[in-house]
């Protein structure tokens, strides 16, 4: 475990508090973060989705792209988040859930936090534990979006690596207009190819819906209508 994370618990955490707002400030300036296939249908009518290859995984992986450059959320200004929907993995803020071993040597999932994460404060955020220990609303909160993220991450993967293996991701450039107006290309995306889907049988199909996998492709296609909403966020 990296030594900034830490095993919550309300001892070594009882005063910590977290901002539950959104901003540059806060570390919220991503252009892109991952996506559960738990999530795609909700997000699919605010964010362009995509693929990226990460370090955690050998197939690229779906992610909601929130802006053109690196370190641009167009979704973020000052006034906070500008959709009501918002991607569990911007949720979730400072926490995530990491495995320990217990005294058996079995591996055993806690709640942890990144202690150098910029929504960590002392004061003026949400508490995390009640005075006597118990677990704050907001804490409660969190955990329940912990849940949510645990619970589909290995379907998430198992999606990838699903339309991975059927050849259906490719790469892709995007081609954009920077801040100044100058052209440039987004590398390193990629894209459901709809011919290759457009091409599979009956029995492929008949596959990836029992695997439910084939509802989350069609929320990835039917996203790609956002890319021009994005565009139009970006030259206003």
């Amino acid at each position: 475990m990296d030594p900034a994370i830490s095993k919550l618990n309300n001892v070594d955490h009882a005063t910590l508090q977290v901002v539950a707002e959104y901003g540059s400030k806060w570390g919220d300036t991503r252009m892109t973060c991952l996506v559960l296939t738990s999530e795609m249908r909700s997000l699919q009518g605010s964010y362009p989705m995509l693929f990226q290859l990460t370090p955690e995984s050998e197939n690229p992986l779906p992610v909601a792209l929130m802006g053109l450059e690196q370190g641009e959320n167009l979704f973020v200004s000052e006034a906070g988040w500008s959709t009501r929907t918002i991607p569990l993995m911007m949720q979730k803020g400072p926490f995530l859930i990491a495995s320990e071993r217990d005294q058996t040597a079995q591996e055993q999932s806690v709640i942890a936090i990144d202690e150098n994460h910029p929504k960590l404060v002392q004061e003026g955020g949400e508490a995390l534990f009640l005075e006597h220990g118990g677990y704050s609303p907001y804490l409660e909160k969190v955990i329940n979006i912990l849940e949510r993220i645990e619970a589909s991450h290995s379907h998430t993967l198992a999606f990838a690596h699903a339309l991975n293996e059927k050849n259906l991701v490719t790469g892709i450039d995007l081609k954009v207009n920077d801040a100044a107006g100058k052209p440039h290309v987004l590398s390193g995306f990629f894209g459901i190819d709809e011919d290759r889907v457009a091409a599979l049988g009956g029995d492929e199909l008949g596959e990836l819906h029992a695997q439910g996998h084939l509802a989350p492709l069609f929320m990835i296609l039917a996203s790609q209508a956002q890319l021009t909403r994005l565009l139009t966020m970006k030259h206003a």
